[in-house]
């Protein structure tokens, strides 16, 4: 049953939880902040590329297509040029902007969901903790995972409500963010009546407001979409560990805890679904639940997609499912409460939201022990060095090689933003990304490749590798005598060096 409240008054109320969301955005990117994972990084560079020059690259030496998510550099490109007021252009303060106004409207919409379903818009903090708690969230802050999450809840808000235009923003900032979310998208508009009216209205909002870019884009750079997508699938794995049973994986190597912050909300949102199902199929769900069930189908939906992809277990890749999911179950519990608890307690239905909440948030702060605040490293880890180290090593590299272009380790972000210069690899430089798409094109099946061919129909087959100078070597076996070396360690790889030789001293490699 909808609330009989003032819907301005109300929608005032819904503003207010704008102050916690922001403090708990602001919170999670204090301890962030310096434990940045190296993917992280590559997008930053993008954005410090876009806000200072805009020149869309990871370099400031090529212009490149490897930002997989174009609307998070968007907004963190706006938001670093806010930065810009302390003095300089500050992608890191930019993206803490950009985190704490996203996690204020995100509470905002968590409570518009809330008061369309007649329960506590205390609620809405238990969906942020649900988000923030979650370790594939605030082990990728940098990435895309802070809007999807955000964007997802803001969808939810206007199915509900029956926002047609609404829910098309949301929907085509949501395959903007990232297109595989065009699945969640496409779920929750199929299973919201109100939406279907004017059947036209949302789709074509997502439409004007996506399309632009995917134009420009194929034009411009030769592919609608980004070319992470052949670079991620070719990977496949990480040894015997893929998307399928990457959690498994992780289970066995001892994150019991932290994926239990990700798991449990997501089992609830599951059981919320089939439950709702059940009573949908007898014809006795009420219409302003039925994008609940769309958004935790959504979820299951978006990881399906991905184990048929097969790409490696990138732990924020289980963002989509496990936030959709929680946010389900968050809501999906809060209507148990409402049916359980008598009316005339508000006290226990305004606690109940509040009680989730801080048991989450205990449950992060165990499971944040011994990384310190802020962290060195999230909790979930899978780089090569420690952020510091790599951002160290990159200052120097950065004085060392001045305009010479430099082949990459095997982890590129955090050094070439830290190096500002031409660090160059399958992200960085068109030229070596042409090959893998390529490959990817002649081992695809009939339809698959059909799709590549016309994705890649304008792209520039001329290209070439941008000529290096320089090449970071990574070793365990120490380096050679008198060249610039640094040392490296992570909880991942164990302790190792990387140096800095030039080209010519090994021969032939044709200066790429």
């Amino acid at each position: 049953m909808a609330t009989t409240e003032d819907p301005g008054a109300t929608t005032r109320r819904d503003l207010w939880w704008a102050l916690p969301g922001a403090l708990a955005g602001a919170v999670v990117m204090f301890a962030a902040y310096r434990g940045l994972i190296d993917d992280a990084y590559i997008t930053l560079s993008y954005a410090r590329n876009v806000a200072e020059h805009l020149h869309w690259g990871m370099i400031p030496t090529e212009e490149s297509n490897t930002a997989t998510s174009p609307l998070n550099v968007m907004l963190l490109a706006v938001a670093t040029w806010i930065s810009a007021v302390t003095g300089a252009f500050r992608p890191v303060v930019g993206l803490g902007i950009l985190t704490a106004a996203l996690s204020a409207v995100m509470a905002v919409w968590a409570a518009q969901v809330a008061r369309r379903l007649n329960v506590s818009g205390a609620w809405s903090l238990a969906a942020l903790l649900v988000v923030f708690a979650n370790p594939f969230v605030n082990s990728a802050i940098g990435l895309e995972v802070v809007p999807i999450a955000a964007f997802l809840t803001g969808l939810t808000a206007q199915a509900v409500h029956g926002r047609r235009a609404a829910f098309g923003v949301l929907a085509g900032l949501l395959v903007l963010t990232r297109p595989d979310l065009a699945i969640v998208v496409a779920i929750m508009y199929l299973a919201t009546p109100a939406l279907r009216r004017r059947f036209w209205v949302a789709p074509a909002t997502a439409l004007v407001l996506a399309l632009p870019w995917w134009v420009f884009s194929w034009y411009h750079f030769g592919s609608a979409i980004p070319t992470t997508l052949v670079i991620k699938t070719l990977q496949k794995s990480f040894g015997d560990a893929t998307f399928a049973n990457g959690l498994w994986k992780m289970w066995q190597g001892g994150m019991t805890l932290p994926l239990c912050l990700a798991l449990v909300p997501a089992a609830v949102g599951l059981l919320t679904v089939l439950c709702m199902l059940a009573i949908g199929l007898r014809g006795r769900l009420p219409t302003e639940h039925w994008p609940l069930v769309a958004l935790g189908l959504g979820g299951l939906a978006d990881y399906g997609a991905y184990c048929l992809l097969g790409v490696p277990p990138y732990h924020w890749y289980y963002v989509t499912a496990t936030v959709a999911l929680g946010v389900t179950g968050v809501f999906g519990l809060a209507l148990v409460l409402r049916r359980a608890v008598p009316t005339g307690v508000p006290a226990v239905r305004h606690a109940a939201p509040v009680a989730v909440a801080v048991a989450l948030t205990v449950g992060a702060v165990v499971s944040f022990r011994g990384l310190g605040v802020p962290w060195a490293h999230p909790v979930i880890f899978g780089n090569w060095a420690i952020p510091e180290q790599y951002m160290a090593a990159g200052d120097e590299i950065g004085e060392l090689v001045g305009d010479a272009t430099v082949k990459s380790p095997p982890e590129i972000g955090t050094v070439a933003y830290a190096c500002d210069c031409s660090v160059v690899d399958v992200f960085s430089d068109p030229g070596r990304t042409l090959p893998l798409i390529e490959k990817r094109i002649r081992e695809a099946g009939p339809v698959m490749r059909f799709l590549l061919e016309a994705n890649f129909s304008r792209l520039d087959r001329s290209q070439r590798p941008r000529p290096a100078q320089y090449r970071l070597a990574w070793s365990r076996d120490g380096f050679p005598p008198g060249l610039p070396n640094w040392y490296m360690s992570s909880p991942w790889t164990g302790p190792a060096f990387i140096y800095l030789e030039p080209i010519e001293r090994r021969g032939g490699g044709g200066g790429i």
